[in-house]
Formats: C-alpha cells, structure tokens, sequence
C-alpha cells in the first residue's frame, strides 16, 4: 500500500503527525508513507524513519494554481492508494480529490465555535487533543491511538556538527522565549535565566527565531543562539539539555519530541490541545479568562494580560526546583 499523509503547517502541528505515520507503519508494515508539506515546516518531518519521501510545498505558491496543478501531476505519477488529510483544509482537500483515490481526512472543530472564540462570545477549550483528533479518522483503516509519542528526528551529521560546536556533555539548559504570537510569550525569562544561573550553576542556551535575539542578556554562562540554528540543531541541543523552557511554540514541541523534561508556559491557548507525560510540566497562572484563544493573539483581549504577568520568575523557578528534585529523589 502506497499512502500520501498531507499535513501543510505550522511546525507543532506538522511534528505532532508522527504518532500517526509510526502506527502506520506498525499496522502497515509494508507500506510506503510519503509526506506533503510546505517548505517553511519540513524540517518537523524529514529524517523520520516511517517516510519513503517527504514533497515540499512552497508556501509562496500555495495560491498559484498553475504550480498547484503542476504538483498535482506529479503525485498522480506515485499511484497513491490513499490519500490521508490531516490539515483539512481547501488546498489539502482539493489536492487530494485531484488525485482521484481513496481519501480520508479528519475533522477540524466546528467552524461555528472557531467565530465564536474570535467575537469573545465563548472561551476557547480543545474538543480533544490534536494527536487524538488525527487518529480519529483512520479507523477506517484500523488504525488506533495508543500512546505514541511524538517523535522529532535529525541526521548524525547535524548532531556531530554540533557537538563539535558546542560541548553538549557538560551540564547546561534551553530556554526558548520565543512563540507566534506576543501573547504566548511569557516576559520573565530574563529574570528567570539570572536565577537558574545564580543558584544552579548551569550554562544556558538561548534558542528561537532572530527576533528573539536579546530577550535574555547574554554572559558567559549564558548564551544567545537566537536565529543562529535551524530547528535540527535546536534538536539537538535540547537533546542533550538538562531540561527546557518555552512557551507554546515550536521548541516546545521538539524539547518534547526528543525527550527532554520540558517545562511549558500556557496563557492564551488551551494545555488541552496536547497530551502530556511525566516528562512535561505545565506552567499556568490559571487566570479565569484563559484561555482565550485558539493561536493567541498579538494583543491581549483584555488588555492586562495577566495569565502572563502575574507568573512572576520566583513562582517558576521554585516550581522547576521542586520538579527537578523530586525527580533525583526518584
């Protein structure tokens, strides 16, 4: 069996398809998975083991319909057996009524409650997390979610390079403050690496996009990688970390998908759009307005945004103290 798995965007989003593509290819152990994604996103799943070839979109040309019929053309030469959508939306499933094989996609919440959420009418909260809604459709093919985790790959090389960079054996964190959205980022983690570094004695690595650089004050003993590494050597590096903090955002989700205790801020958007395990700790003011949002906002709805705020870095260290400590009590 031949089977096309389209999932465009964003990185988490693309990241969390692996539970799907590795019970798959437990179920299907002869099948051949391929991948669609735009160009932006693809390094949430190239190197996994479970895919034969991963089809770059580019995202500059994703309402250009002469390249979209061109690209159309080309998958219908790989003689799908199945297409499965795991984006829904009017691109995947245009694409993947084009190439004229069975086609199975998954259900996004209900347009309604989406408007909603937007005119403030209703808060937000996740029908069911995001894994187990991917797995919902592929009980046609008798495929079910049971427990697997979310996986983020990179190539030796990378890790080597890397390594050779940076001394990955000594003891050291990531802090990543970075995240799509101004809401979702929370505004202490300056404050929080001085703390980390006066009473933990660990070096600490910065990580996120070129905007992010300077959000931290860099010192010896604390580094600003921001918009220095792709999101393999961000995989790497949080590998190797004692244990992470970001918000909800893509390093995140990779801190996640290589095993490292993660420690995650939510304000805006809902924890329950994610499963958790002893591995992850949720970090949340709990405010009675959150969470507001389905990707956050640039402005906070209310205007005091105090599900961030009010986190202030003593409360979030102490907590990552605690946790770290139970666990060598353990």
């Amino acid at each position: 069996m031949k089977i096309l798995v389209i999932r465009f965007s964003s990185f988490g989003d693309v990241l969390l398809t692996s539970p799907v593509l590795k019970k798959i290819k437990q179920v299907y152990p002869d099948a051949k998975i391929d991948f669609l994604v735009y160009d932006a996103f693809s390094e949430a799943i190239t190197d996994n083991p479970n895919l034969e070839k991963v089809h770059i979109f580019s995202k500059k040309n994703s309402k250009d319909f002469e390249y979209i019929n061109k690209l159309i053309e080309t998958l219908k030469k790989e003689k799908y057996d199945c297409i499965i959508d795991l984006h829904s939306k009017l691109l995947s499933r245009y694409i993947g009524k084009k190439l004229k094989t069975k086609y199975i996609r998954y259900s996004k919440r209900k347009w309604w409650k989406s408007i909603f959420v937007k005119l403030r009418l209703i808060r937000y909260k996740a029908d069911a997390p995001i894994i187990i809604q991917y797995f919902k459709p592929l009980k046609k093919l008798d495929i079910f979610y049971e427990n697997e985790k979310v996986e983020f790959f990179f190539n030796l090389p990378i890790e080597d390079n890397l390594n050779k960079k940076y001394n990955l054996s000594e003891d050291y964190v990531v802090l990543a403050p970075g995240a799509s959205k101004n809401t979702k980022k929370w505004i202490y983690f300056n404050e929080l690496a001085n703390l980390i570094q006066k009473n933990m004695n660990l070096k600490i690595y910065i990580i996120g996009g070129k905007e992010d650089f300077g959000v931290v004050k860099e010192n010896e003993n604390i580094i600003d990688l921001s918009g220095k590494l792709s999101y393999k050597e961000s995989g790497v590096l949080l590998k190797y970390a004692k244990f992470s903090v970001t918000n909800d955002s893509g390093p995140f989700h990779i801190s996640v998908g290589v095993g490292t205790k993660t420690f995650v801020f939510f304000g805006p958007t809902d924890p329950g759009m994610f499963i958790f395990g002893e591995n992850e700790t949720v970090l949340s003011s709990n405010q009675r307005c959150s969470p507001c949002s389905l990707h956050g906002d640039d402005e906070c709805p209310k205007k005091h945004f105090n599900c961030m705020k009010l986190f202030e870095a003593e409360k979030v260290f102490k907590i990552i103290k605690e946790k770290i400590n139970e666990n060598i009590g353990n």
